[in-house]
């Protein structure tokens, strides 16, 4: 699943859910909102890569006499996340979610090339169930649906040396799907009778038991086994949300 499948998707639904409203015969809420949030992930296989990774860092920077600075941990990243409802105060919809993060270094041990890269990004597409004690003002809700993610990697290190680590070295680009869950919370404030402006907090599960590339598993400390990546934590954001009847 792609961004530009997560979109056409979305806009599908929006269509369903007006589709619902005119076949109900009456006026009912009609929402669409859509904000930026921050992230915050600690992927254990991606942080353990980045720790055994700098190890090798550190004592080819102590054999060179050249720094090559060491790989910042992936914490968290930005993102994106929209959807689409129908009801109030308890009301159904359905939304998309993307974010990405990224980590990276590069240097020189006497004539070596030492690059190391990774980026990640997560797409979900999910239904929503929500319920809105004070309309206009709180929201909260749980959500489930299909996540997938993928994890670019490209390493140019060092074969030839005595390190305590050698990360594989090549380019590929690693994909994966599983279920993912969550719930959040919403404080708004009203600025126009139509229109809303949040602050919003939640958690999502996301736990993909393995990514692929070309038929292999990716394996990021070589422990011979596939990685499984938890992508689950927590998120805070900002949100708009437009609000109709039809």
């Amino acid at each position: 699943m792609d961004l530009r499948d997560v979109f056409q998707l979305v806009w599908r639904a929006k269509v369903l859910l007006l589709l619902m409203v005119g076949v109900s015969g009456q006026a009912m809420p009609v929402g669409f909102e859509s904000g930026f949030h921050f992230f915050r992930a600690y992927p254990p296989a991606m942080s353990a890569f980045v720790q055994l990774v700098n190890v090798s860092l550190a004592y080819g920077n102590g054999l060179f006499g050249q720094e090559v600075a060491a790989l910042p941990l992936i914490s968290g990243g930005l993102g994106l996340r929209a959807a689409a409802s129908v009801g109030q105060p308890i009301g159904l919809g359905l939304g998309f979610s993307v974010w990405q993060a990224a980590t990276g270094t590069e240097g020189q041990w006497g004539g070596n090339q030492v690059s190391v890269s990774l980026s990640l990004s997560h797409a979900d597409l999910h239904g929503v169930f929500f319920f809105s004690p004070w309309p206009d003002l709180l929201w909260l809700a749980v959500f489930a649906g299909m996540g997938s993610a993928a994890v670019h990697y490209s390493v140019d290190f060092p074969t030839t040396l005595a390190l305590p680590f050698v990360p594989a070295v090549g380019e590929w680009t690693f994909r994966g799907r599983t279920f993912v869950a969550g719930a959040w919370a919403r404080a708004a404030l009203p600025l126009l009778p139509v229109l809303t402006v949040g602050v919003e907090a939640g958690y999502r599960w996301a736990l993909f038991p393995g990514l692929f590339s070309s038929g292999f598993a990716m394996d990021l400390d070589q422990s011979g086994g596939p990685d499984a990546l938890d992508l689950s934590g927590i998120w805070l954001g900002l949100s708009l949300r437009v609000e109709f009847s039809l």
